[in-house]
């Protein structure tokens, strides 16, 4: 029992790093622009609301994961994080979808849900 805890804490540390990761990557600067920009804050909840009907309840290790695989299919087919150079004008569905995998890390995740 002790070693299925160590290893859950494991999991759990490793996808709270991995969603720090994405934060300083994409979601602080976007939820900078989110404060001055009110069209791209109702674009990123409804990302929010599509990420909690895909994963239902929001754990770390569940959100690090589907951060990861969206990730890796759009930069497969072209895509880069070019909107936070750019200022958040013209921000792409992967950005976005990214970015609200960030504003449900620190909210939901950080608040210790």
């Amino acid at each position: 029992m002790e070693m299925d805890q160590r290893r859950a804490q494991a999991v759990t540390t490793a996808a709270r790093l991995a969603l720090a990761q994405w934060s300083r990557r994409l979601g602080a600067a976007g939820m900078e622009a989110m404060r001055t920009r009110p069209g791209l804050a109702a674009a990123v909840d409804q990302h929010i609301a599509q990420i909690r009907d895909t994963l239902g309840h929001v754990r770390p290790d569940k959100l690090a994961a589907y951060a990861d695989g969206v990730a890796d299919t759009v930069t497969a087919k072209g895509w880069s994080a070019t909107e936070v150079e750019a200022g958040w004008q013209r921000a792409s569905w992967p950005s976005l979808h990214l970015l609200a995998i960030c504003v449900l890390a620190e909210t939901a995740i950080g608040s210790g849900q």
